[in-house]
């Protein structure tokens, strides 16, 4: 009778101990669970943000690059004019009466910058999504820099020409037509004056060559951003 006691005390313990171990390890399993969620939770609203960012500097982007293109084909028959010598004074007013530069894109970093900063990109798991975003703050860097050169290089062909003759977007009561006309006459003629603008032509060109490829490498983000948010919903 006695044996048969300690074996039900012993099955009854094993039991208890049994059921405290299954106890713990729902728990765990439900913990796990619930911090899985709140990552996924937060993995979704860091995609979104991030897609919504891209969104924006898409836009930015395309606004400064549809400038630039805008203006690329009339340098280019400027330059044609000047040099079959088609060019006269006309020409010289005509090409500088409307704004041929337009500064710097300045795009959105704060979303990648405040995930970045917070270790919180660690939580996208997509690896060639992290690749991409790695490599985004460099092609702004690189877009910036050239577009400084673009804005420098624009100034400097400004500076060529502006303490020579009076604003060409304006009539001055007091200007020669005769000096004034002789004057942009010399300015066509002038080696400075084609080596700059030619200058801010090919500078012109390698931004918008740059911008070309930032906005298929921003296209190919978007997508991926969206095709994680909608495996995750």
């Amino acid at each position: 009778m006695k044996s048969r006691r300690i074996v039900d005390y012993l099955i009854y313990s094993i039991g208890e101990i049994f059921l405290v171990v299954i106890g713990i390890l729902i728990a765990v399993q439900v913990n796990n669970w619930n911090q899985g969620r709140i990552r996924g939770d937060r993995e979704i609203q860091a995609l979104t943000d991030l897609k919504n960012e891209f969104i924006l500097n898409e836009e930015k982007i395309k606004e400064k690059q549809s400038f630039r293109l805008s203006i690329g084909p009339r340098i280019e028959a400027y330059i044609s004019e000047i040099a079959t010598g088609k060019a006269d004074h006309n020409s010289f007013k005509q090409f500088h009466k409307d704004v041929f530069m337009f500064g710097m894109t300045n795009p959105s970093l704060g979303v990648i910058d405040a995930l970045i900063s917070s270790s919180e990109i660690s939580i996208i798991t997509n690896d060639s999504l992290k690749y991409f975003l790695a490599g985004w703050k460099n092609e702004l860097e690189n877009l910036y820099e050239n577009e400084q050169i673009l804005w420098n290089s624009g100034l400097d062909f400004i500076g060529c020409y502006s303490n020579k003759i009076p604003d060409s977007r304006y009539d001055w009561f007091d200007s020669n037509a005769k000096d004034l006309e002789r004057t942009i006459i010399g300015l066509l003629e002038s080696t400075e004056y084609r080596n700059k603008l030619v200058g801010f032509a090919g500078c012109n060109k390698i931004v918008i060559e740059e911008c070309d490829n930032i906005l298929i490498d921003i296209q190919r983000i978007i997508s991926l951003l969206a095709q994680e948010i909608e495996s995750k919903e």
